[in-house]
Parts: structure tokens; C-alpha cells; sequence
């Protein structure tokens, strides 16, 4: 099967963007499942309901989160009740929503867990490895394939993370840092991975925000209100081919669109 994932979406831009191009490209690229983060869609805190419903509407199967997800908090309902919106499986059981979720596509079982990292990110979070080694025990026989999206800071947290699990997901990919990187690769028991799959929004600004906004920000150490970039909107993915008989990866690639 072919999955699509589709990294931070920054702004409302970066919605819009996916309404418009988003089922094209899945009917061009034979897409089966598409995975969007939207930790970001507001405009840097997470979603709104209604924003959550133009993504899915737009062709995403699942919403994994972030940082910004809990920010929201007009969305813990909706994190509640739709088993299609995620939010980091290591903030815990106190939190609204869910961290994994299972979906059928076709005959396919397929789990996708969010985590965060927990070094230089805040909220500061317990490690992930122990939220993803429970969630995958505590479904075991219940999917075909699983897939990860680790939202972290350090490159090198997200590696290990990939490591740690490699044979056992079929992909991990990361998100948050907005910059697709170029180490895409497969992992020598079968996992895809790549450090960051980029972003959804605005080009042409800072991480998709105003460049002079994120410049008076660092540089004085003022508050400054961040606001979308102006240039025209892209998104940044990955595409991979998964075997779901062995679930692994057995090819990878970027799109950006």
C-alpha cells in the first residue's frame, strides 16, 4: 500500500492549500492512506474544530499532533470523539483524546501512533519509548502495519526513536522543525524514515511566519505576534510503499506540491 504523510500544517493558508490540490494528488500518486500533521493549522496553536473537519474533508485519514495540539482547548471535544485525530501518546491518560488509533483501508489494518521527544521542546514530556512499546503490546494482532510520527526537536531523538522500533513500524517519519530533510532511508530490519517531512503553508518566511515578526523576536527578545508569511503556499511530504504482508517499507520518496 502507498501512504502519504504531510508535514505541519502552519496556517490556515496551509489548509486551504490541501482543499485544493490534496485528492488530486492522491488520485495521481495512487495514495491508499494520508497522514497530515495539523499541530499547527490555526496559525501556530493547533485546530479548531472546524478546522479538523476541512483537513479531513480535504483528504487526510488521520491528524497527528505536536507541541501545540493541547493549546486548543476548543478542540479537546472533537480530540475526544473522532479516533481520527491525534494528539502525543506521551502526554498521558489525563489528557483528552488519544495518542493511536487503528483505521481499515481496504483489507489493511493500520495503526498510527503520534509521541514527542522530550529534549529541547516543551512541553517537557516523559521519553516516548515506553508510551510506544505499551501501545504497540496492547494492539498486537490488531494491525497489519504501524506508522509513527515523531514529533520532536533533535534530530537525533527521532533517529533513535526509529531505531529503537525498526522492523516493528513500517514508518516513522519526523515532524516540527518545518525543514524537509534529505535522509530519507530504510532501516536495516524494514522501517522508512526521515528526519523531518517539512511543512504545509505559506513559503517564502521563517518556518511559515513573517520573517520580520520571528527576526524582532530573536533578535530583541520581545513579544512580537507571528503572522503567516506571504508567499504562496506549499506542502511538503513523503510518499512510501509499504509491504503490509512483512510491514515494512520497501521505497520512499518526497513530494512537495
Amino acid at each position: 500500500m502507498r501512504v502519504l504523510a504531510i508535514g505541519d500544517v502552519t496556517s490556515p493558508g496551509g489548509i486551504a492549500h490541501l482543499e485544493k490540490h490534496l485528492w488530486r494528488v492522491r488520485r495521481e500518486e495512487k495514495i491508499d492512506f494520508c497522514i497530515v500533521n495539523a499541530e499547527n493549522a490555526a496559525g501556530v496553536y493547533s485546530y479548531t474544530p472546524e478546522q479538523a473537519e476541512r483537513l479531513l474533508g480535504a483528504g487526510a485519514d488521520v491528524l497527528s499532533g505536536g507541541n501545540h495540539t493541547m493549546r486548543q482547548r476548543a478542540s479537546y471535544g472533537i480530540l475526544d470523539e473522532n479516533e481520527a485525530l491525534l494528539r502525543p501518546i506521551n502526554y498521558g491518560g489525563e489528557a483528552p483524546g488519544r495518542g493511536y488509533t487503528v483505521m481499515r483501508v481496504g483489507g489493511v489494518r493500520v495503526m498510527v501512533i503520534c509521541a514527542m521527544g522530550n529534549i529541547h521542546i516543551e512541553p517537557t514530556l516523559d521519553a516516548p519509548y515506553a508510551f510506544i512499546e505499551r501501545a504497540l503490546a496492547r494492539e498486537k494482532g490488531n494491525y497489519d502495519i504501524a506508522i509513527l510520527d515523531i514529533h520532536a526537536e533533535a534530530t537525533g531523538e527521532k533517529l533513535s526513536v526509529a531505531h529503537a522500533f525498526d522492523g516493528r513500524l513500517a514508518v516513522a517519519f519526523g515532524t516540527h522543525t518545518h525543514v524537509p530533510t534529505a535522509d530519507l532511508k530504510i532501516l536495516p530490519k524494514g522501517t522508512g524514515y526521515v528526519s523531518d517531512l517539512g511543512m504545509c503553508g505559506e513559503s517564502g518566511g521563517i518556518l511559515g511566519m513573517d520573517a520580520e515578526g520571528v527576526v524582532k523576536k530573536l533578535r530583541y527578545h520581545l513579544p512580537d505576534r507571528f503572522v503567516p508569511s506571504k508567499g504562496a503556499p506549499t506542502a511538503d511530504g513523503v510518499i512510501f510503499d509499504i509491504d503490509e504482508a512483512q510491514g515494512v517499507t520497501v521505497a520512499l520518496r518526497r513530494i512537495c506540491f
